[in-house]
């Protein structure tokens, strides 16, 4: 969420509107919109997704974030609240997906790792710049990066935890659902998706690289090794 965000803000400090104006929560609709017809004047289509869409095409531009497998399945487990059978089954999705943009190699997709987005969130936000040939300033770009720092996002996660749902996962108060609704967690329980940003409750839900190796079990560890070891060493993280 952190470069689909800085993607927008991109966009509109380059003095261009981002389409859709909200985040919906299912996107389909959305990229069979753009694949469909150009984008108007000034207008960016900006979607985030984690379907395969074609790579190739001229018009299109794709940012593709990838992570330690180990760790996006963990984050996973914590924000869907699901098992780890089923966070196992997300991560071979997770390493189908990066395979799919990032082993062409082709020029039309960016690969970004995680951990350079934590660590130099100001270059990253100038190569997407550049990717996108648009033309921003610096203190646009610094302004970007500390609107969408981890301390910031969390700020904006933890005013989330203050609209209230009832049972069946409705926005309770008066003007809540024109910029809330609820998402369910595969336990059955609901999280707030906000619909500015595309944040939900619990986004940043692992607390720091590595955690794996202390919430999962033995067994689990050699399992998860298992099925990731050829990818993790594909794309450079250590075992």
């Amino acid at each position: 969420m952190w470069t689909y965000n800085a993607c927008r803000a991109l966009i509109r400090a380059a003095g261009k509107t981002p389409w859709p104006e909200s985040v919906p929560p299912d996107e389909r609709p959305v990229i069979q919109e753009a694949l469909a017809r150009p984008p108007a004047p000034d207008q960016f289509y900006c979607i985030k997704t984690h379907l395969q869409v074609p790579v190739g095409q001229e018009h299109m531009r794709i940012i593709c974030n990838y992570r330690d497998v180990r760790d996006a399945m963990l984050s996973y487990m914590r924000f869907m609240k699901c098992s780890f059978e089923k966070g196992l089954a997300a991560a071979i999705g997770f390493m189908g997906l990066t395979d799919h943009y990032l082993q062409s190699r082709h020029p039309h997709v960016l690969p970004i790792r995680y951990d350079r987005i934590t660590s130099h969130p100001q270059e990253t936000i100038r190569e997407i710049m550049d990717f996108l040939s648009l033309q921003v300033g610096r203190a646009e770009i610094e302004s970007i990066a500390l609107e969408y720092s981890r301390e910031e996002v969390a700020r904006r996660l933890k005013k989330l935890e203050s609209v209230q749902l009832d049972a069946n996962g409705r926005v309770k108060g008066e003007g809540r659902p024109g910029e809330y609704s609820a998402v369910q967690n595969l336990d059955g329980s609901f999280r707030v998706y906000d619909y500015a940003t595309g944040f939900q409750t619990n986004h940043i839900s692992s607390g720091k690289d590595g955690d794996w190796r202390e919430v999962l079990t033995g067994e689990q560890q050699a399992e998860l090794l298992a099925a990731t070891s050829e990818w993790l060493t594909r794309y450079g993280f250590g075992l």
